[in-house]
């Protein structure tokens, strides 16, 4: 069982305490980091609400998720289509 640890984390000025497994804190210290970047320079380039802005951090931090997501089961998906050919050439050479 993991060690759980206390940390506060702030995003947009307010402050979070959380408890989470003690080997997962970089992750959320980098997660505050980005959204909080993301945030500001939503801040700098359009005048809106503070929601606003974390929605739209939220947005671009979901569009690269499923971006990454996306990419993978490409890679995946090329993967078994190769595996797939090498077994169809397989099959053909031994019908010659």
């Amino acid at each position: 069982m993991s060690e759980k640890l206390r940390i506060k984390l702030t995003i947009a000025g307010r402050t979070y305490p959380l408890n989470i497994d003690k080997e997962k804190e970089e992750r959320y210290r980098r997660a505050e980091k980005e959204i909080n970047s993301l945030t500001t320079r939503f801040e700098s380039n359009y005048r809106l609400e503070p929601i606003d802005h974390l929605a739209m951090a939220a947005l671009q931090i979901s569009v690269t998720q499923i971006e990454m997501a996306m990419s993978r089961n490409m890679d995946s998906d090329r993967d078994e289509l190769n595996k797939l050919e090498k077994d169809l050439d397989m099959y053909l050479n031994s019908l010659k």
